[in-house]
């Protein structure tokens, strides 16, 4: 196994632990989940701060994010594309708040990247995301009112909101979601009663 792979290898089977017990998570435990030795990690990483910081980037990288939404089934209709695609974005977000929350109320100080390079990563992986919600969208976004960058925006938005744990958003349905963006929040009919409404 190469020490990249090594690396990697441990920090899967870290970060299940990490949600679980947070900072409390031994490294006897990790080892035992990783199948290696206990000195193995401290010959990877320099302490167990070093990492749970490791775990923490890995969460919120989306390289793995971006490959499946590559996955979902481009022949759907696209209502039903896009709630696959919002689908796992959620999922990505609740393991990212998730692990976040459990480690700071074990007293684990969360260090984000900060720094010229840390917004170059984070804007790059912004850059993907919407790349591959985009094409997803394919030949459908003519259909759009909007440019698809803009209407990606927005289903990020919403997307986002509806799982933050302190936004109380539990409640929408990946196909909610989309169909308020795609269809409006008035009932079926309800865009000429309005406009009519309007002009009186």
């Amino acid at each position: 196994m190469t020490p990249d792979d090594r690396r990697a290898a441990i920090i899967a089977a870290t970060v299940p632990l990490l949600r679980e017990k947070g900072r409390a998570a031994s490294t006897r435990e990790i080892a035992s989940a990783a199948g290696i030795a206990e000195g193995t990690i401290f010959r990877v990483f320099d302490n167990k701060d070093a990492l749970i910081d490791a775990c923490v980037h890995d969460a919120f990288d989306t390289s793995a994010l971006v490959a499946e939404l590559a996955g979902v089934d481009r022949a759907l209709p696209v209502p039903e594309r896009l709630a696959a695609a919002v689908a796992v974005m959620q999922r990505h977000l609740r393991e990212i708040f998730a692990l976040m929350s459990v480690l700071q109320s074990t007293g684990q100080q969360v260090r984000h990247p900060s720094g010229s390079e840390a917004f170059r990563r984070r804007h790059e992986a912004t850059a993907e995301l919407d790349a591959a919600f985009v094409d997803l969208l394919g030949a459908d976004a003519a259909r759009l009112r909007v440019p698809a960058s803009t209407f990606i925006g927005y289903l990020r938005m919403l997307t986002l909101s509806s799982v933050h744990p302190m936004l109380d958003g539990d409640a929408s349905t990946p196909e909610q979601l989309v169909d308020v963006l795609l269809e409006g929040a008035l009932t079926r009919g309800g865009a000429a009663a309005a406009t009519t409404a309007a002009a009186t």
